[in-house]
């Protein structure tokens, strides 16, 4: 118990008022008897009990009712235990070379297994996991915002699927590049998005974050004081799959089309403590960007990458979205609760037992004899 405290402390001050009350009463009291017991005989006068014991409990009762009055409050802790939720933006490269034999017997494509294995890592996650889903190809496209209803997320993928015929897949299998970059930007904007009120960005200064992170590699990007002084990432990832070259993105080019360089995306994401996983298909991945994810600039890396093979089985991606699930393990955490608490009620009571007490003493004839 600690962080005592009045809501109203003025009232304390009606304490003071107790003894004049009292010294009120018994200046009324001798001016009303008929006659003083003080001139009678010592056996014959009333006991301390008898001659204090109803003041005694009127001055209880009127300090319970000031106290009542006043409030006294204070905070009550204790621990919670919970179940950790985590967030989670599964990122699914969909161009056209996704479109190519996955291997073995079975006729099914390299986004058939990413799919199922993508399918497969839902089921897995716990059922207060926040996940969604981000699509690519030329673009980027959110498919899902996270959710938490896991028949949702099932139906989005398979919109992803080229069994559905969706527009969604349609339209970013024709993309021919994987632009891996925009759409993990994308991802961390959608955690941004999540944010309660009085730390969400506002459009400007997500834009303006964006545009940050375009051009030239930056050793250390400058993180937005309202991200800082919270922990952001705390029990956020993003899992990527691609079977594209992972570039930097820092020509001119790149900066024309608005495109970040992925290793600025990189530090941005481990500054915020965010985790990144990579599965990349092939191990084409640019040295500045593997060196950005594996060593994160000295400090704890971001996150790891996934090397596979060009053609792989559906075994092989299920092992692949395993160790993800076992390094964003859900943890068992204690959170300290903090309750306030008043006291007006007990002292309220108190107050009414005193006065039916004073009431039940002053009516009993034993009490009333001089």
């Amino acid at each position: 118990m600690e962080e005592i405290e009045l809501q109203y402390p003025w009232a304390v001050l009606l304490l003071m008022a107790i003894p004049m009350v009292i010294q009120a009463r018994r200046r009324y009291a001798h001016a009303t008897r008929f006659s003083n017991v003080a001139l009678l005989g010592p056996e014959l006068q009333p006991n301390i009990v008898k001659k204090h014991g109803l003041e005694c409990i009127a001055a209880l009762f009127m300090a319970a009712l000031v106290l009542a009055v006043a409030n006294i409050q204070y905070a009550s802790y204790w621990e919670k235990t919970y179940l950790e939720s985590k967030w989670i933006m599964i990122v699914q490269d969909l161009s056209g070379s996704m479109g190519r034999p996955a291997g073995g017997e079975d006729l099914v494509t390299l986004g058939d297994v990413a799919l199922r294995g993508a399918e497969n890592f839902v089921e897995r996650r716990h059922e207060d996991d926040l996940i969604g889903v981000i699509a690519f190809s030329s673009f980027a496209r959110l498919i899902s915002p996270p959710t938490f209803d896991k028949e949702i997320l099932k139906k989005k993928l398979f919109l992803m699927n080229r069994r559905s015929d969706s527009i969604v897949h349609r339209e970013l299998v024709l993309g021919g590049a994987t632009n891996a970059s925009y759409a993990a930007w994308l991802a961390l904007s959608v955690f941004f998005v999540l944010l309660p009120d009085e730390a969400r960005l506002s459009i400007d200064e997500i834009d303006t974050l964006r545009h940050s992170l375009l051009g030239r590699t930056l050793r250390r990007v400058e993180v937005p004081e309202k991200l800082r002084r919270m922990r952001f990432g705390h029990g956020m990832a993003i899992v990527l799959f691609t079977d594209g070259r992972i570039e930097a993105n820092k020509s001119d080019e790149d900066v024309r089309k608005g495109l970040p360089n992925f290793v600025n995306v990189v530090n941005l994401i481990q500054q915020l403590g965010v985790k990144l996983y990579l599965i990349v298909v092939g191990g084409d991945v640019n040295p500045e960007v593997r060196t950005a994810i594996e060593s994160a600039n000295g400090s704890r890396p971001v996150g790891q990458i996934f090397y596979m093979p060009r053609t792989f089985q559906e075994e092989k991606i299920e092992a692949v979205y395993g160790k993800i699930d076992e390094m964003e393990k859900n943890r068992l955490l204690t959170r300290m609760q903090k309750k306030k608490r008043e006291t007006r009620w007990i002292f309220a009571a108190i107050a009414w037992g005193l006065l039916a007490t004073y009431c039940f003493v002053g009516l009993t004839p034993w009490f009333r004899r001089m």
